[in-house]
């Protein structure tokens, strides 16, 4: 017998499977941040240092950066913080018994500086005293004091604070004051 010629079977066309996309990994956009200057905060205690506390605030009254409960007596103390361009911050210092750190009972002080340069800086007042700053750049920061003449320095509104004013200048009219009162003797109140 003559065996049949086998026969094809259907043979069946491969189904490609679709090729998947690439995978691009995905990163978060980056955070942007103010940029900031690093501000050293020294407080020199007198012969009473519990009676010292000191708190640095935001414009909204957050606290950004504080100290308290200091034990040792002539002693300086230093501390760092990064604040932002263009933001206005207030510097108070408080004495419990309401003599200040300095100069019956110590030689105590404060001061806050912008690298080597000190823009709020003293140790002589009552219960407590204020200072605002903004720092408007790497070599300027506005100030305004509450005090008396002696610490008067430049300052300006919050629109001003891009321009550069030389520390020393007294105010001379209330816009050029954080605080908007520029007092006769060219203090900002």
């Amino acid at each position: 017998p003559v065996t049949p010629a086998p026969t094809s079977f259907p043979t069946m066309t491969p189904t490609l499977l679709p090729t998947p996309a690439p995978v691009i990994p995905t990163t978060p956009d980056p955070i942007l941040s103010d940029p900031c200057f690093d501000v050293t905060i020294s407080i020199s205690t007198d012969y009473y240092p519990r009676e010292t506390e000191w708190s640095i605030t935001g414009k909204e009254g957050n606290v950004i950066v504080s100290g308290d409960g200091y034990t040792t007596t002539s002693t300086e103390h230093n501390k760092n913080e990064c604040f932002s361009i263009g933001r206005i911050y207030t510097f108070t210092i408080l004495d419990e018994y309401g003599d200040g750190i300095c100069c019956e009972y110590g030689e105590g002080s404060y001061k806050l500086s912008l690298g080597e340069t000190a823009f709020i800086q003293g140790g002589a007042f009552g219960s407590s005293i204020h200072h605002k700053f903004a720092i408007a750049d790497d070599e300027t920061v506005l100030v305004d004091h509450d005090t008396c003449t002696g610490e008067a320095f430049s300052g300006a509104t919050q629109s001003d604070i891009r321009s550069k004013i030389i520390t020393g200048e007294k105010c001379k009219e209330s816009p050029h004051c954080l605080s908007g009162r520029c007092s006769g003797g060219g203090i900002c109140l």
